[in-house]
């Protein structure tokens, strides 16, 4: 197995700098922005981001479906495989290394994996740099070394990967209903208690 610099089979950017804030509340169209906060290992909920303070046209490093973003700033660490949902544009902020496979032998899925995975996740938290408000420098992301399997191992490991996701996704909706639910039926009980 080979092992390769992250910029060697990625290509590694950051957003869209911003001179103010990101999102802009007063627009209803143009490009939706995501946050740092926007970031899971699950994905990106589109149906919840805000407008970005940018005109059309002007942005720099418009998101695709299969790119990778990993927050820049901050404490957590996490990779986000995304896949947009339909044809509107969306932009990322300067704080988060948006990761994009060029090659045909790489599959995003499979670098996401191992970005989220207990060495990845490692090997990320040593680029961290701050004391109050950890930063992972681009050039430091662009160098991080990454195990390249053959292209058959990077699509096994990617299909159990998404399969992992989807009932990671399952757990934590059961999880929530079950919680509501709970909650419903001891705040009934604690009512009707004389």
């Amino acid at each position: 197995m080979n092992i390769k610099k992250l910029s060697e089979i990625m290509e590694v950017r950051a957003g869209h700098t911003f001179r103010g804030k990101a999102e802009d509340g007063s627009r209803n169209d143009g490009y939706k922005v995501v946050q740092i906060k926007d970031i899971r290992e699950g994905g990106v909920d589109f149906s919840t981001l805000p407008f970005a303070a940018v005109e059309l046209g002007k942005a720099k490093n418009i998101l695709h479906s299969d790119d990778i973003l990993i927050p820049l700033r901050g404490n957590r660490i996490e990779a986000a495989l995304i896949t947009l949902p339909n044809e509107l544009p969306v932009i990322t902020t300067n704080q988060i290394a948006i990761l994009s496979a060029p090659r045909a032998d790489v599959k995003s899925a499979y670098i996401c994996w191992y970005l989220n995975s207990n060495e990845g996740r490692s090997q990320i938290s040593r680029l961290k740099v701050g004391s109050v408000i950890s930063n992972i420098g681009l050039k430091d992301l662009s160098n991080l070394p990454v195990p390249l399997p053959n292209l058959h191992t990077q699509i096994k490991i990617a299909k159990a990967y998404k399969n992992w996701i989807s009932q990671k996704k399952i757990l934590e909706s059961l999880t929530n209903n079950g919680e509501k639910i709970l909650d419903t039926f001891c705040t009934k009980l604690l009512r009707e208690d004389p």
